[in-house]
């Protein structure tokens, strides 16, 4: 009994003999310390995956962005200090101007038309100091060779490089206007001769009526029809009959003045007013005009036609006040005119 109780003080004093106790404390502690390395190591490499991919959802962001940019359709363009120091391939091609020549202007001004320079000026201020600006509006531009275009405008106030700057997106909408114009115009003009339909004719002849009212200058209606047009669209096919409005048309228009109004309002009717006329001596000459220049023959498509006209006049006050006065007493005499060619040619 002696001998087996001095051997652990003796392991103890040798410094071989550990508690269970503390042993397996220990044993648990760095299990514990093991397993919260491993795990710290493992958020770590998720961490460490979640921003490589990070990293990489933006580099491609980034590269999408700039392809969406420099590809974009529209002009895009940053202005600090009125310079331009940022603008995509676009903008260049819509200004003419290569990027370092952009660069290098003192300012965004000679890209603008002078008649727009003040209110994009004006525009560019507000945005900067961050008050109220049209967000999208028009404008006209200049290209390098010195050509204009308009083009549509949107712009915000943003930071560029730490200082205030502005992004602008602009179109070109050369086209939009084009198709508008030719809109507007086919609205007012009749397609085959270009010349200006009933409607117009209706608004300048109660304009010019408003005048006469006030200045008391006579003016006249002349109404103007092309005999046995029918027969030349039944004989010869409606290609040679267009052939022969456009130049009959273009007979016309010569023995007028630049402040008559020539208005095709039917098939081979036309009207004209003529303001400020010299009472019906005046009118007759004009319409002896008219007559003489119908007489020389028309040659259409290998086709020699020869082309009567009838016409008609009404003078104001005399024969009316109102516009569909003047014109059906135009109207009136113009089919009397045309009764009496008939009966001569029978």
């Amino acid at each position: 009994m002696e001998v087996s109780a001095k051997a652990p003080t003796a392991l103890i004093e040798a410094g071989y003999w550990v508690s269970s106790i503390l042993f397996w404390s220990v044993t648990l502690i760095l299990l514990i310390l093991l397993l919260a390395g491993a795990w710290c190591l493992l958020r770590y490499r998720r961490a460490l995956d979640a921003q490589n991919l990070l990293v990489q959802e933006l580099r491609e962001g980034a590269d999408s962005f700039r392809y969406l940019v420099e590809t974009a359709h529209e002009g895009i363009a940053v202005v600090q200090d009125t310079r331009l120091v940022y603008l995509n391939p676009r903008m260049c091609e819509m200004s003419g101007y290569g990027e370092a020549e952009l660069k290098a202007l003192p300012s965004f001004m000679p890209l603008i038309h002078p008649s727009a320079r003040d209110e994009m000026m004006a525009n560019y201020q507000r945005r900067i100091a961050g008050e109220g600006a049209p967000h999208r509006y028009e404008s006209l531009f200049l290209r390098k060779d010195g050509t204009s275009y308009p083009i549509e405008i949107s712009g915000a106030a943003i930071v560029w490089g730490g200082q205030p700057a502005t992004l602008n997106m602009l179109s070109d909408i050369s086209d939009r206007k084009a198709a508008e114009e030719k809109i507007l115009y086919l609205a007012h003009h009749d397609s085959l001769t270009g010349l200006v339909n009933r409607s117009v004719l209706r608004e300048r002849l109660q304009h010019t009526i408003g005048l006469a009212q006030r200045s008391k200058d006579p003016f006249a209606v002349l109404f103007i029809d092309l005999n046995a047009f029918k027969q030349v669209n039944d004989t010869y096919g409606h290609e040679v009959g267009d052939a022969l409005l456009q130049q009959v048309t273009q007979r016309i228009k010569q023995q007028l003045r630049d402040t008559d109004t020539f208005a095709r309002i039917g098939g081979d009717e036309f009207v004209v007013l003529l303001p400020q006329i010299n009472g019906n001596h005046g009118v007759k000459q004009i319409m002896a005009r008219i007559e003489e220049a119908m007489a020389e023959l028309f040659q259409i498509q290998h086709h020699t036609l020869h082309c009567h006209v009838s016409q008609g006049a009404a003078l104001y006050p005399e024969d009316g006040t109102s516009v569909e006065a003047l014109v059906s007493q135009a109207d009136k005499n113009m089919y009397a005119d045309k009764c009496n060619y008939y009966e001569s040619d029978n």
